[in-house]
């Protein structure tokens, strides 16, 4: 069945539907949906909660007016250049300019793809986003620990306390079972409820484990990604593989708890959003680079189709928080989906040099002796 999204006139189904919806609410940058006008002119027909707020106007209101009627000239201007372009090339355009949306003026990348709609129409989807500079990554680093403080709380709160309650609720159920002379329909009701109990507790575990930030353990980074994903497949029920390289335990600590924390974000938000059956996780050396990725085979996310970066497509502030620390070593985050493809999924990549590319190569030289040795008659 299609479902009307607040993309305007932008109509999607299922799943996508509601992955959309979660990330248009959420998202930190300007999401947009517009339409062309005459004489050169365009209208956002719906505006995020957080474009919303920039601009001080409502998305219901914005979709009768033109941009030069609520922003000031030279945003007005800069904008409607960028969605002419796209319109001209029809494809997508990216333009960095600096905008002040009636505040004061930032480094801003403006995003737009242009969708055709089954009636012939023309709309352009895309997003403002605010280039941070070093201020913003160390704000939301230090975000990043608070937040970890307040999930490892509130996972041991919901384990300690909720998960006994449910437990107690449970026995107590069982109890009521065995009292003589309970009916057809009482057996029934007793059955949903356990029923009902059981998947709380599963959930409320599940939850706990990927929110509880695990330490490394004495064995190093493979094994610990190894083990978490093992527990993770169980309280999941989803088929989790791993492909770890042993060299990722060469690493500095601070580097291998966060390619850990990069996993267990990345984990979380296939568990909660991307209705996924299956989940694979690589982690390898290259000669001068480690590289993570993660990829599933659920819905996706529609961001990928407007260009969106890494900030766009996430949630809250954990994979972007990521991205921050990843650009304090010199590295980059990047999410690719595409939801046009069915069970494409989603595909997290975490990229930083190493540090140790000398080691790496001196072991493939040893090895090929050894080889040919082997060979030798």
């Amino acid at each position: 069945m299609t479902r009307r999204t607040v993309l305007g006139e932008v109509s999607l189904t299922g799943s996508e539907a509601s992955c959309d919806q979660l990330y248009w609410n959420r998202a930190s940058d300007l999401l947009f949906a517009v339409r062309p006008l005459g004489a050169g002119g365009f209208a956002y027909e719906a505006i995020n909660p957080a474009f919303e707020a920039a601009l001080g106007i409502s998305s219901r209101k914005i979709r009768k007016l033109d941009v030069f009627d609520y922003m000031g000239a030279e945003d007005a201007r800069l904008i409607c250049s960028a969605f002419q372009a796209c319109l001209a090339q029809g494809s997508e355009v990216r333009v960095r300019h600096g905008l002040a949306f009636g505040g004061s003026r930032h480094d801003t990348e403006t995003t737009a793809v242009p969708v055709i709609q089954p009636d012939g129409c023309v709309r352009l989807i895309g997003s403002h986003r605010i280039l941070r500079g070093e201020d913003d990554i160390r704000r939301n680093v230090s975000l990043a620990s608070i937040q970890e403080d307040i999930h490892q709380r509130f996972a041991s709160e919901l384990h300690d306390s909720t998960c006994q309650h449910l437990i107690a609720a449970s026995l107590s159920l069982m109890r009521m079972r065995a009292h003589p002379g309970a009916s057809i329909n009482a057996e029934r009701l007793f059955d949903e409820v356990d029923a009902s109990i059981g998947e709380a507790l599963k959930e409320i575990r599940a939850f706990t484990y990927l929110r509880y930030p695990q330490a490394l353990t004495v064995d190093g980074l493979k094994t610990t990604i190894e083990c978490y994903a093992r527990s993770f497949a169980t309280r999941t029920s989803l088929d989790v593989s791993t492909k770890i390289t042993r060299a990722v335990d060469r690493l500095p600590k601070e580097h291998q708890r966060l390619l850990l924390r990069v996993t267990q974000e990345a984990l979380t938000n296939v568990f909660r959003h991307a209705k996924a059956t299956k989940v694979k996780i690589v982690l390898e050396a290259t000669d001068a680079h480690i590289r993570l990725m993660i990829s599933d085979n659920g819905c996706g996310l529609l961001a990928a189709r407007a260009g969106r970066g890494v900030k766009a497509i996430s949630t809250g502030v954990g994979i972007p928080t990521m991205s921050a620390r990843l650009k304090q070593i010199g590295g980059r985050l990047e999410i690719h989906s595409d939801p046009a493809v069915p069970h494409s999924g989603t595909t997290v990549y975490a990229v930083f040099a190493h540090g140790f590319t000398t080691k790496v190569r001196k072991r493939k030289t040893v090895a090929a002796p050894a080889k040919a040795k082997a060979n030798t008659p």
